[in-house]
């Protein structure tokens, strides 16, 4: 893989992670994980192609602020989902609690 790929692959990954962070800002769950599929087979056949070829220079420069960027996406949706995460957490916990409960009363109701 050339140089060029690798960094028009560098590109593609901030770009989708540019769609990622909008998904997240939309709270459009399934369309950030779909993104996040995208994202990683990118960064899967990137581990392969810099094994081949690494860059230098101004190719170099550029991978660079693509990662940066990529990082920076990648703090903020971050700060997007977790929120939206705990909050599921709590609703499943806060749903085991009632079926504990409902099966522990169904038991002392039958009793």
């Amino acid at each position: 893989m050339t140089s060029h790929e690798i960094l028009s692959l560098y590109e593609s990954v901030a770009q989708n992670t540019d769609k990622m962070l909008a998904a997240a800002k939309a709270q459009n769950w399934e369309e950030l994980t779909r993104l996040e599929t995208v994202s990683a087979e990118y960064i899967q056949i990137l581990r392969n192609a810099e094994k081949l070829e690494p860059l230098s220079g101004t190719d170099l420069k550029k991978k660079i602020a693509s990662i940066k960027k990529i990082l920076a996406d990648d703090r903020e949706i971050r700060n997007l989902v977790e929120p939206w995460m705990a909050k599921l957490s709590t609703m499943l916990n806060s749903n085991g609690q009632a079926q504990k409960l409902s099966q522990a009363y169904g038991q002392n109701k039958r009793s």
